[in-house]
């Protein structure tokens, strides 16, 4: 993978992790003081707190889901490589044997 499309990606994730934090903390506030103004109470700081906990989960929960596929392309190219360094070994050896060199 070039750097290039690497940076792309990061900078992608961390605005979606922005996003993902910012959109329920703000809809929390924003339902908190529609209801503090309609019936004259304390719910934002409760909806506040909730906003912050929702985010949180968002940003985890995405952030997760990116580790686990960097992880699994990760092993998925380990297995390649020992697999086409296998092959070449079984390749090497039957041809060795073809021409009966001793090594």
């Amino acid at each position: 993978m070039s750097s290039k499309n690497s940076e792309f990606r990061n900078i992608i994730l961390i605005t979606q992790v922005g996003i993902s934090v910012m959109v329920p903390v703000f809809l929390c506030v924003a339902l908190g003081v529609w209801l503090d103004n309609r019936f004259d109470s304390w719910f934002t700081v409760p909806l506040l707190a909730l906003g912050i906990a929702a985010g949180a989960r968002n940003a985890y929960v995405l952030v997760m889901n990116v580790v686990r596929n960097e992880e699994k392309q990760r092993r998925k190219h380990l297995e390649d490589e020992i697999m086409r360094k296998v092959d070449r070994a079984n390749h090497k050896n039957s041809y060795d044997r073809e021409n009966k060199r001793i090594k």
